[in-house]
């Protein structure tokens, strides 16, 4: 019987993670079980840094965002930093999670994280074996796991607030806006939350940019609706960091560089889209028989996306996988496992964490339903040829 477990959180902070915490430390505790936090991910395993959990240091939390054992985007595999006064620079230091978790006791360890910080896992159980039970429980605002992972109705939740706020502005200015939205290679929280908000575009990694046609698309957009509103008018246009840029087909990085898992810090697309609009439509007479000239205003949502009150669906989610979790490891599962669900059979669904971190995209099928009726642009021209034909699946409520 597991005597001992600890409990991590891995890459960025998403609401949910104390969630997870806090029912998972409780139910431990209720089973007789010690349970440390690791401190900071995967650093708090390389540098040896846990923190006892009670009750007392949980209760409440599932409500809050953030996470209590704090976070970092380390990579055991590939490390930098201190490590008692020596400097480290990419280097594997992987033996030291194992050596520091055998030290603390550990027989078990939840690891609540995305695609990065669930893909040293399988890696662990490779090189070291699996004395120690590792279980993940998924976490990504991203949207870009192949199950739901914690944070991401969170997102999309937020980010469709930032576009609605954003709508009023535009209208008030006469202005194209141009708002973007993280989600690195994935289009899911742009996608979602640019249809909840009723963008007018909606540009995601998923489906190259056609700027000659988007700039058409602008202009014709612009001036249906002063004309439908008494010549007020805007265009509000969404679009995922990792969209391509449309003549160069690159993606746009803030800096040069990459992290210990190899990413590049995603950002600045939707300035560089601003400025082909400005080339192609500064001249444009559907905008200029409106107003004197044509304005865009642009902005970046990132971080903000990440505070404030966690969602019902992500405290209630976080809770169930929480507990699923140590109920997982009470009853012995397979180390390597991520569990994704605790179904209404009371069964805990698990996968493999490689099959988890495989990346997921926007269904193009969706997308398609949107685009053949007109109700959004999405960057490029309707073609009817790629509208697959409707399938009807009919049955009943089991």
């Amino acid at each position: 019987m597991v005597k001992r477990i600890g409990i991590l959180t891995g890459g960025g902070d998403a609401p949910g993670l104390n969630a997870v915490i806090e029912s998972a430390t409780r139910s431990a505790i209720h089973e007789g079980w010690e349970i440390d936090g690791v401190l900071r991910g995967w650093e708090g395993l390389i540098l040896g840094n846990f923190m006892p959990l009670r009750i007392s240091d949980v209760e409440g939390a599932h409500s809050d965002s953030g996470t209590l054992i704090q976070t970092s985007r380390t990579n055991p595999y590939n490390f930098t930093g201190y490590i008692d006064g020596q400097h480290f620079v990419r280097t594997n230091v992987s033996a030291r999670v194992v050596e520091n978790a055998a030290k603390k006791g550990l027989e078990g360890l939840i690891v609540i994280g995305g695609d990065d910080t669930l893909s040293p896992i399988p890696k662990l159980i490779k090189d070291y074996g699996s004395d120690i039970v590792l279980v993940g429980v998924p976490k990504t605002m991203d949207g870009d796991l192949q199950v739901y992972s914690l944070g991401l109705d969170n997102a999309i939740n937020r980010a469709k607030e930032f576009i609605d706020r954003f709508k009023p502005v535009l209208s008030a200015n006469g202005n194209i806006g141009i708002i973007e939205l993280f989600g690195r290679h994935v289009g899911r929280v742009t996608f979602k939350a640019g249809i909840a908000a009723g963008a007018d575009v909606i540009l995601i990694p998923e489906v190259p940019v056609d700027i000659d046609y988007l700039a058409d698309f602008i202009a014709q957009r612009y001036d249906e609706r002063a004309k439908r509103n008494n010549g007020v008018s805007y265009v509000l246009i969404a679009v995922a960091e990792g969209t391509r840029h449309p003549t160069t087909h690159e993606e746009v990085y803030q800096t040069p560089g990459e992290d210990s898992y190899g990413h590049g810090k995603l950002g600045g697309i939707g300035d560089k889209i601003a400025l082909l609009i400005q080339e192609r439509l500064a001249k444009d007479q559907r905008i200029l028989r409106h107003i004197s000239g044509l304005d865009i205003k642009t902005q970046r949502v990132t971080y903000d996306l990440r505070g404030g009150e966690t969602l019902y669906s992500d405290s209630y989610v976080g809770q169930k996988l929480g507990a699923a979790a140590i109920l997982a490891i009470k009853n012995g599962i397979q180390p390597g496992m991520v569990v994704v669900n605790f179904n209404e059979n009371g069964q805990i669904e698990a996968l493999p964490a490689e099959d988890v971190v495989k990346r997921r995209h926007v269904h193009i099928e969706v997308l398609n339903l949107f685009e053949r009726f007109g109700l959004y642009c999405f960057g490029r021209r309707p073609n009817q040829e790629l509208y697959a034909p409707v399938i009807f699946k009919q049955g009943g409520i089991q």
